[in-house]
């Protein structure tokens, strides 16, 4: 497991979801003219796949 999902999994349910809100906002405000744009989007959707995994995870749960 990598540090990151870890991490998530630490987090409060309200924690999941004040860093989702921030990662979306991050995305939508991406500069698109700067080299490296492809892979801060990559970035940035793996870690929204990973609280999504955390998420329903915890929805299975309960």
């Amino acid at each position: 497991m990598d540090d990151e999902l870890e991490r998530l999994q630490w987090m409060s349910n309200d924690e999941l979801a004040a860093a989702r809100r921030s990662v979306i906002r991050r995305l939508n405000r991406l500069d698109r003219a700067q080299p490296d744009v492809e892979l801060r989007e990559v970035v940035l959707q793996r870690v929204m796949r990973q609280i999504g995994e955390v998420q329903d995870g915890r929805r299975r749960e309960n």
